[in-house]
């Protein structure tokens, strides 16, 4: 009863952090508005930093390396039947080893205008590092160099239309530029349910036992075929920005999308509505994630996922899932002070981690489980603090977040907490190096099994640096 009213408590402590800041409104609480940065290119130009009023159509080449060290200091444990229970206490993408070296990202991009007018915007991005769009969970054969891929049209006022392949409208972690924040693992709640896995062919329906005790209906792949979604979608995007009056402004997107993640599919057997709406107070100083701005947003996106299902005696079956999620946040970031809560929603596809197929105990074969009805649920969310101690030079931080999976099912219910915190120091730019070091747990409230499993998690530490360009 305890632990019941402790989720309670700490899921009501979450929404009054979010909804506090709204209701006082005279605070000066981080924002950057990824809709115009990614989906637009800007009327002038800056070199060194000064404004200049005439548009130039050479096209900007940038990007980014991220080469991370990372220790899980977890237990591993091995069934007698030979599958591997603690794929938590392994490090992505790969899900092979519990401690090493790794090129994570390494991306190159082109962007800018193709007219005289600025009417035409186009973003183009490659991604060569070692992660889930190139090498999901030891998968190798999922590999893609190819990321995004738009055009932005802006010849009506107030509707800017963009399409083709690119970040979809969400919630501010997936939204926001991956280079820039000196985390370097995302919050549970996003990597497991946001951070989507697209999977088709899945074995037989499995329940109880099979499914590590949970009375829902759950899925496993038999084959990972497609790189991570990486918050990005296929479609067309109607969005822009409004200037309320000289500080305020409200953004919009709304965009539909095949639901394919990132593909060269051009089925829309999955779509899926997103939608977003952002207020923001501009504090008039700083530029992209280092704006001092305020910011309150809202999001959410439904579609359906398609599986096809084939049974001991060789029958394939379609089956059809609804996936919502939705979200609410805010961002403050002014004088070396930021400041960044969200709280999220998942129901129907919930995604319930990678599970090993491989009998032999020296191999792991990692595909997904998914509990697919429409029942299911799950929340979660993040509280984050960043300081400056020098500005736009050592920064200290810290970011509480947690994920409650299968709230509907007593025994599959898992409730997972994470405390990170860390330092970085900025040499020029988004040019620096991270230490983080995170405080992992993990409960099975309603199954001891379970938690015996659980129990493997520990902590994890990693220091990475960006060199970006």
């Amino acid at each position: 009863m305890s632990k019941v009213n402790g989720n309670v408590s700490l899921r009501s402590t979450l929404k009054v952090a979010l909804i506090t800041p709204v209701l006082l409104g005279g605070l000066n609480a981080n924002a950057a508005n990824w809709l115009m940065l990614q989906g637009t290119q800007p009327d002038t130009v800056a070199p060194k930093g000064v404004k200049v009023p005439y548009r130039s159509k050479v096209p900007k080449v940038w990007g980014f390396i991220q080469t991370n060290y990372k220790q899980d200091l977890g237990d591993v444990f091995v069934a007698p039947d030979g599958k591997n229970k603690t794929p938590f206490s392994y490090l992505n993408p790969n899900l092979e080893d519990q401690s090493g070296f790794n090129v994570f990202r390494a991306r190159l991009a082109l962007r800018g205008m193709a007219d005289n007018e600025n009417k035409v915007n186009y973003f183009f991005m490659t991604e060569f590092g070692n992660n889930g769009v190139n090498d999901l969970a030891g998968h190798r054969e999922v590999a893609t160099y190819f990321t995004d891929a738009s055009v932005t049209l802006k010849h009506i006022p107030g509707a800017k239309l963009r399409a083709g392949m690119f970040k979809t409208p969400g919630s501010e972690e997936g939204l926001q530029a991956v280079f820039v924040s000196p985390y370097i693992e995302f919050t549970t709640m996003t990597n497991q349910q946001l951070l989507e896995r697209q999977i088709s062919d899945v074995g037989p329906a499995q329940t109880g036992k099979a499914a590590g005790g949970a009375s829902t209906v759950h899925y496993t792949s038999t084959k990972v075929d497609k790189p991570i979604a990486a918050f990005r979608d296929t479609g067309v995007q109607l969005f822009d920005t409004f200037d309320l009056n000289e500080n305020w402004s409200l953004s919009y997107a709304y965009m539909y999308g095949n639901g394919s993640g990132v593909s060269h599919s051009s089925s829309n057997k999955q779509a899926t509505h997103y939608g977003y709406l952002a207020l923001e107070e501009d504090f008039g100083a700083g530029k992209g994630y280092y704006t001092q701005a305020m910011k309150f947003f809202i999001w959410g996106q439904t579609g359906k996922r398609v599986l096809y299902s084939t049974d001991a005696n060789g029958s394939t079956s379609e089956i059809k899932s609804d996936r919502k999620r939705y979200g609410i946040g805010m961002t403050y970031y002014k004088d070396g002070l930021r400041f960044e809560a969200e709280y999220m929603r998942a129901e129907g596809m919930i995604f319930t981690g990678p599970k090993d197929t491989d009998s032999d105990p020296m191999k792991e074969d990692w595909q997904f489980q998914y509990a697919v009805g429409t029942e299911n649920k799950a929340d979660g969310g993040y509280i984050n603090l960043q300081y400056e101690l020098l500005p736009k030079t050592f920064e200290v931080f810290g970011r509480y977040d947690f994920h409650n999976r299968l709230t509907n099912d007593a025994k599959g219910e898992r409730d997972f907490k994470t405390a990170t915190l860390g330092c970085s120091y900025r040499f020029r730019g988004p040019t620096r190096i991270d230490f983080n070091y995170l405080f992992r747990d993990a409960k099975a409230p309603g199954n001891a099994k379970a938690q015996t499993v659980l129990d493997n998690m520990g902590d994890r530490v990693s220091v990475q640096i960006t060199a970006a360009f």
